[in-house]
């Protein structure tokens, strides 16, 4: 079977760095599936980039190879890591705890410190993407197994993904992802959202900017074009939207501020 890899980093598209990567993986496996999952992340955002995973590997096929490329501390003394899980999916990146909450979706089975001693050469201090992760892909994209690529290790770093504080009467969220919409993103489920509300409720949402009034619907055309409403989006999780319009260029939030929605009264 084809292997099928994903690639998700902050690089954009305005630079030859994301060719360059897929050139490394071609050269080991010149029919290899790439996907590009998003190279849009905010820069250096690790926290954006572990929720974004976290929404999109169960929409992957079994046994994908996942390349993760956030990486402020590239040249630092921090390791690069393959996490194995037990569907059959490979994270690959650095080992600073963006990936776990996304391979725990999938189950953990093995983790492995890459070995760069068994890789080619790097020629840049500045780009693991390329030198390092990429090269890792191609080769296990090739049948190499784990073990000879890494070392096996249970000495990972870890994030949790931040939990909305929800009361009887409020939810304090925060907005996780700006999508090309424009859409607000939220760490907030529609089964939490239930905790103070219904579908059909109307809600305050207030944020460091001021506040607004709207409604939580099943989908955009609900309200008048330039309403706002809350919505499930794509992702599962709640988003502070605008019908055809844009919320967070007309809010100014964006990824890590923090919104608290209330209950309004009828």
């Amino acid at each position: 079977m084809r292997p099928i890899i994903a690639l998700i980093t902050d690089y954009g598209t305005k630079d030859p760095y994301v060719a360059q990567i897929k050139a490394v993986i071609l050269r080991y496996r010149d029919d290899a599936v790439i996907i590009d999952v998003t190279h849009d992340v905010e820069t250096f955002n690790e926290l954006e980039a572990a929720f974004l995973l976290k929404t999109y590997v169960k929409h992957m096929p079994p046994g994908t190879i996942h390349v993760c490329v956030i990486d402020p501390g590239v040249g630092t003394e921090r390791k690069g890591i393959i996490i194995a899980t037990d569907r059959g999916d490979v994270f690959i990146g650095p080992d600073t705890g963006f990936m776990t909450p996304a391979a725990k979706e999938l189950g953990i089975k093995k983790t492995y410190i890459i070995d760069e001693s068994r890789l080619p050469s790097r020629t840049s201090e500045t780009f693991h993407g390329r030198d390092v992760f990429a090269h890792v892909a191609g080769q296990i994209a090739q049948g190499v197994s784990l073990e000879k690529i890494g070392i096996e290790t249970q000495n990972y770093q870890t994030i949790t993904l931040p939990a909305p504080k929800i009361t009887d009467n409020e939810i304090k969220a925060i907005i996780m992802h700006a999508d090309n919409f424009g859409n607000l993103i939220t760490n907030i489920t529609p089964k939490e959202l239930e905790k103070i509300g219904r579908l059909g409720s109307s809600f305050l949402v207030k944020h460091r900017l001021g506040e607004v009034l709207c409604k939580w619907v099943k989908s955009y055309g609900w309200v008048k074009e330039g309403e706002y409403l809350l919505v499930e989006g794509g992702t599962g999780y709640i988003e502070l939207s605008i019908n055809k319009g844009n919320a967070a260029r007309i809010t100014g939030l964006g990824v890590g501020d923090t919104i608290t929605i209330q209950r309004a009264e009828a």
